[in-house]
């Protein structure tokens, strides 16, 4: 009988660098590192696909009402923890306000002593205070341990504006005050025509640039939805233009800072030509010839000034009468 043996030469291979018989055992080739991290993030990507399922369903099955009543629940024990800590409304600093009374505001606000801190709702006490009709705007906001802090900007009573016989309070934007007495106002400029009110704040800033003139302002009425006419406490009027208005003013702000114009005899002042200032004399004015002549070298030209017939100068009458 033939018997095989197997040759130690067919065990053995050749070396395919060096041409050496190679008598290492072969071995299963080995995964590079870019395949062993693509494999433990697919299982990651598994798990989290599988817990993102398991959310989901729960979400499904479980109803809305359950979910705010869970965080109704949490949020009533946060409030109810930090009131055991001290953190309630102790008192409330009110600052800012003039006209409107501090129980007024603190009415509006409506939040009583002893509340946990955390469960004031800001945004609605402010909005309680901003529907007062004095105030324009308001800040709150809680100081820890246990006070708020309310802001208060008011509106600013500039003038008042007649309808008729009755009179409105105006604030510095034109917005009237629908409520509020005119009583501690009376010594506010008065408004006459229509649409006034909204015209009014333009003007009031070129008075603003003399703050010594706008005190002697008795009334300003708005003329045909067009231009002023300015009566101040002397008697005298101020006829502003249409146009340029700014210019005009400031024309007559220099004449009054160089000839002191507002302290002479005068009942009429008309800015409505370009670059001029037209005077009306007082009837009973003695002005001395060296006088006239320095106002003309000024621009200035005192003489008898008759209105044109669709117009006239206001004086207390014509406020009482007019019907804006």
């Amino acid at each position: 009988m033939q018997h095989l043996t197997a040759r130690p030469s067919d065990r053995l291979r050749l070396s395919a660098r060096t041409g050496e018989r190679d008598f290492s055992i072969p071995t299963r080739p080995r995964l590079g590192a870019r395949w062993r991290w693509a494999r433990l993030l697919s299982s990651r990507y598994v798990a989290a696909l599988f817990g993102v399922s398991v959310l989901l369903l729960s979400v499904f099955y479980v109803e809305k009402r359950d979910l705010e009543s869970l965080s109704d629940q949490a949020g009533k024990t946060f409030v109810l923890s930090t009131a055991r800590a001290g953190f309630v409304v102790s008192n409330v600093l009110v600052t800012g306000y003039r006209n409107v009374p501090e129980s007024a505001i603190l009415g509006a606000l409506a939040i009583r002593p002893g509340a946990p801190l955390a469960s004031v709702d800001l945004s609605a006490a402010r909005a309680r205070v901003e529907a007062l009709e004095w105030i324009r705007s308001a800040e709150l906001r809680r100081r820890l341990p246990g006070q708020l802090q309310l802001r208060i900007y008011e509106r600013e009573p500039v003038a008042l504006w007649q309808r008729g016989s009755d009179f409105v309070l105006i604030d510095e934007l034109g917005q009237t005050f629908l409520e509020a007495s005119i009583g501690p106002f009376s010594h506010l400029p008065v408004l006459v025509g229509f649409g006034a009110p909204t015209a009014y704040p333009e003007l009031r800033q070129l008075l603003m640039g003399r703050p010594d003139f706008e005190p002697f302002l008795v009334s300003a009425s708005w003329v045909g939805g067009r231009r002023w006419n300015l009566e101040l406490g002397n008697g005298l009027t101020v006829y502003l233009p249409e146009q340029n208005v700014a210019e005009a003013w400031g024309l007559l702000v220099d004449e009054i800072n160089t000839s002191k114009v507002l302290a002479r005899d005068l009942i009429v002042i008309d800015l409505r030509q370009p670059g001029r200032i037209v005077v009306d004399v007082h009837p009973e004015a003695v002005w001395s010839g060296e006088t006239i002549a320095k106002e003309r070298e000024l621009g200035v030209s005192p003489r008898r000034y008759v209105p044109p017939p669709d117009e006239h100068v206001p004086n207390g009458s014509d406020l009482e009468e007019h019907d804006a």
